[in-house]
Formats: C-alpha cells, sequence, structure tokens
C-alpha cells in the first residue's frame, strides 16, 4: 500500500538522520524491532450505545531512541497496529431498502476490525542500569491513520444477506448503511499514551525491551455523528530489541 510505504520511508529517513549525529563512542542512538499484544475498546461517550467487552489486537513495527541527556530520551515509533472493538445501539436504528422501504431494528451490533499506521512520538524517563537492568517510564502522543476498518453486523432482523466484513467506510449511500448511524469510522486517531518497562542489557548497545502502555484516544471514532459518540482505546503488552 502506498500510504505504508510513504510512512516506512519517512521514518526511515528520520532515524538515519539522528543516527548521523551520534558517533560510535557515546551511542545516543538506537533503533530495534518491537511487537505488543493489545485489548482494545470503545469507550462510550453517548448514551444511545454500550461497549461490548474487549477485544485482542497486536502491532508491529521499528522504534528508535535518541538519547540527548544521560537520563532522557526522544522516543519515536512506525507500528503498522491491528485494533478491535464492539458496541451495540440501545435505540433502534432505521434503515431504507429500495424493496422494503424503511423498516426499524433493535439491538444492533456493530463488530470492528480496524488497520492502522501509528507513529508514537514520547518523552522516555530513564533510571540509572541496577546491574543488566534499567527501568523506564515514558508519555507522549501517538498519531495514528486508518487504512481500513470492517464490520460485522448483528441484531434484531438485520436485513443484510452477508453482514460480516463489511467495509464500513465505503460511500454514505451504501447499502449497509442505517440512516441515524454514521458507522464509517474516523481516519484519524490522536491518543495519549503513558507507559512503563524495563531494559536488560546483553551486550554493547543491544538489550531487550518489555513494557505497558495505556493508548487513551481523545477524539470521536465515528465520523460527523453527532448522536453516537465513542472513543477507540487499549491497552498492550510490548516486547522488543535495541540494537
Amino acid at each position: 500500500m502506498k500510504l505504508k510505504r510513504i510512512a516506512v520511508a519517512m521514518l526511515l529517513t528520520t532515524m538515519t538522520l539522528f543516527s548521523s549525529k551520534a558517533n560510535a563512542q557515546d551511542q545516543r542512538f538506537r533503533i530495534g524491532l518491537k511487537f505488543s499484544g493489545n485489548m482494545s475498546w470503545f469507550a462510550p461517550v453517548s448514551r444511545n450505545i454500550d461497549r461490548v467487552g474487549t477485544s485482542g489486537g497486536y502491532s508491529y513495527g521499528l522504534m528508535g531512541d535518541y538519547n540527548f541527556q544521560k537520563y532522557y530520551a526522544l522516543s519515536a515509533e512506525l507500528l503498522f497496529t491491528d485494533l478491535a472493538g464492539s458496541i451495540v445501539h440501545t435505540d433502534r436504528l432505521q434503515y431504507t431498502d429500495s424493496a422494503l422501504g424503511a423498516t426499524s431494528h433493535s439491538n444492533v451490533q456493530y463488530d470492528y476490525k480496524m488497520k492502522y499506521i501509528q507513529i508514537p512520538i514520547s518523552i522516555k524517563f530513564k533510571t540509572k542500569e541496577f546491574g543488566y537492568w534499567t527501568y523506564w517510564a515514558q508519555f507522549g502522543l501517538a498519531p495514528a491513520f486508518l487504512t481500513q476498518a470492517t464490520a460485522d453486523i448483528s441484531g434484531n432482523t438485520v436485513p443484510f444477506e452477508d453482514p460480516t466484513d463489511i467495509r464500513v467506510n465505503r460511500k454514505e449511500n451504501n447499502e449497509f448503511h442505517y440512516d441515524n448511524f454514521n458507522d464509517k469510522i474516523f481516519l484519524m486517531r490522536m491518543p495519549l499514551i503513558m507507559g512503563a518497562g524495563i531494559e536488560y542489557s546483553i551486550a554493547g548497545n543491544t538489550s531487550l525491551y518489555a513494557g505497558l502502555r495505556m493508548d487513551n484516544d481523545f477524539l470521536n471514532a465515528f465520523v460527523a455523528d453527532d448522536f453516537t459518540q465513542a472513543r477507540i482505546n487499549y491497552a498492550s503488552l510490548n516486547v522488543g530489541v535495541f540494537f
């Protein structure tokens, strides 16, 4: 996908520029590989929807730290992130069909699956090294850009022959759209991230990395819908290696 190639090129260029400023003696810049598993959910803001549990997902990609002070680093990542979440509507949704006309449906549930390109940028606070161990905490932002969104739709008398893997971000007048609910997912997330973890030094600049992170969005997940509002949040367990 073109957007993915552009994002990878931008991050690699940025990391190369940082790396060119760091010499072999101070080792201020490090790059690594990262993988994380997450549990994500919709946090309803409006009262006409309820959250339905949590869903599993994952992220993978590159991470880099630029140590501008002894115990402080600027951290940047490029992640390909899969999130999921479910909501159920407590009000009735209207659906218009060319053959059936307008019909009303209750307890309609959307099980969303979303793919993002995410670029977390944060300040990392580190302790001094205790033996081979270093402890850290981080705080920052993690803008994310939607590349794909699908949904499974279920409920009382849902009128679709195959209501699974529906591309919810199609044109507004597609046959799966409910008249009084904009089921499109907004193309951007802007979450605040907070995390903490440990590093274990193996040799030289190489270390193993593990941590926990909370990712809390503050934008409405749905496009231009004043009646149905929710945010997509997740918690993740992260592992990786710095080189």
